[in-house]
């Protein structure tokens, strides 16, 4: 069995995924300079409160995170309907992060925020979810092709 291009951006997708999970997102300066952390997980403030108010930040990447793994699984029996609408629903839960991502900015926007790399890993995901929508789809095209080459005619 082959390991193919898209097979190989749904892992690094999953990869991706995770070191979000497990790193800081933005830091949050206030104008008195002290700094709070958001995580995907938890709003840690200044004064060392924790706030579990941005916790559908990190369940939206879990998600995420489980379809890509689903994905790579179903590229491997090429079922390429199932694997091009598990892109689709992998592309719309990134850009539903990036939507209560900016939620979240918005409310603090009364600090200004410093974000750190990872905040970008998503988009990646994003752009990896593509890629492989447009390989399986290029994938079947090729095989639907090569078959009706070989048909038998009257």
């Amino acid at each position: 069995m082959k390991f193919r291009s898209y097979q190989f951006f749904y892992l690094l997708s999953v990869v991706l995924i995770v070191a979000t999970l497990c790193s800081t997102l933005m830091q949050i300066i206030e104008t008195s300079g002290a700094t709070s952390e958001l995580t995907n997980f938890k709003l840690i403030m200044s004064d060392s409160n924790v706030s579990f108010a941005p916790v559908a930040l990190g369940v939206v990447l879990i998600v995420t995170g489980l379809v890509n793994l689903f994905a790579f699984i179903v590229a491997g029996f090429r079922n390429f309907e199932l694997q091009k609408r598990v892109s689709v629903l992998g592309i719309l839960l990134i850009l539903g992060y990036y939507l209560l991502l900016g939620i979240y900015a918005w409310v603090l926007s009364s600090a200004s925020v410093a974000l750190e790399l990872p905040i970008l890993f998503p988009f990646f995901v994003l752009v990896f979810n593509a890629l492989a929508f447009f390989a399986a789809r290029r994938t079947e095209a090729a095989i639907l092709a090569k078959a009706s080459g070989f048909r038998l005619r009257d």
